[in-house]
């Protein structure tokens, strides 16, 4: 299962020191996965509409034109979930079913029985390696340049989950993610300002706080920047159907060109 976990897309210009990481577009579940799930199909299908950063696989590609290389997670967030931290007492979600391994669904009730096993084997299989592999990519890319930046590639509900920490009404449009060793102030404000002046309702950590930096430079390596870009999903797709709206391609040019024009500062 390692093999079809990630799939790495070189860029479609001059290679940039930029990776943008999309750990949940899929809804790909293993026919071994699928039979520890306690859900019926009808259930699975309800959490895989709710659980998908459906299409952000896409909606994120144009920046490969720019230079950025891609990293996709090709299975879904219910197999296993490379941004959660390793350590349960460092990862808030943890408490809430939903660690590397989720045990609860997005309504917090049960999705597979807890099993030391199957996250022992889940982190062996697919987490180290996914990790390793990203290490690998953005090692090569501060040997090249120097810096390295990392866009972390996200969606949300427009109405919060049962399972989320933050459930306030009145969501953005789009949610700009930062750390503080990772997040240079400057990079999180040109983001802000250049999606406000798409016309788009813009908030820093909230409702989601924090981006994806590799495990091996996580709070090592401060040449590695990453900030974490989420879009509010009413505005590309069917929230009821995960259709693709006819907004979608004007939502995916913005991205390109608000990212690529300030991935670099």
């Amino acid at each position: 299962m390692a093999g079809s976990a990630f799939e790495v897309i070189s860029p479609a210009a001059t290679r940039r020191p930029l990776v943008a990481h999309v750990p949940h577009a899929s809804a790909v579940i293993p026919a071994e996965v699928r039979a520890e799930l306690l859900v019926t199909d009808a259930q699975l299908e309800v959490e895989l509409l709710r659980l998908t950063d459906w299409h952000t696989d896409s909606l994120f590609a144009g920046l490969r034109d720019r230079g950025a290389t891609l990293f996709i997670d090709r299975l879904s967030r219910l197999v296993f979930d490379p941004e959660r931290f390793l350590d349960d007492t460092a990862e808030p979600m943890a408490a809430r079913g939903q660690g590397v391994v989720y045990w609860q669904g997005s309504d917090l009730r049960p999705l597979r029985e807890p099993s030391a096993e199957v996250r022992a084997k889940r982190v062996r299989d697919l987490y180290e390696p996914y990790h390793e592999a990203l290490d690998g990519l953005v090692s090569a890319l501060l040997a090249e340049h120097g810096t390295c930046t990392v866009v972390d590639c996200h969606s949300f509900p427009t109405e919060p989950l049962p399972s989320e920490l933050d459930r306030s009404p009145g969501r953005p449009d789009i949610c700009i993610g930062t750390d503080p060793v990772h997040t240079p102030p400057q990079l999180a404000e040109a983001l802000e300002a250049g999606f406000a002046e798409a016309g788009l309702r813009v908030r820093r950590d909230a409702p989601y706080a924090g981006t994806f930096v590799p495990t091996g430079h996580y709070g090592r390596e401060p040449r590695v920047r990453s900030v974490m870009i989420e879009v509010r999903r009413g505005l590309y797709i069917d929230e009821a159907t995960a259709e693709r709206l006819p907004a979608f391609d004007e939502m995916a040019a913005t991205i390109s060109r608000v990212v690529g024009e300030v991935a670099d500062q």
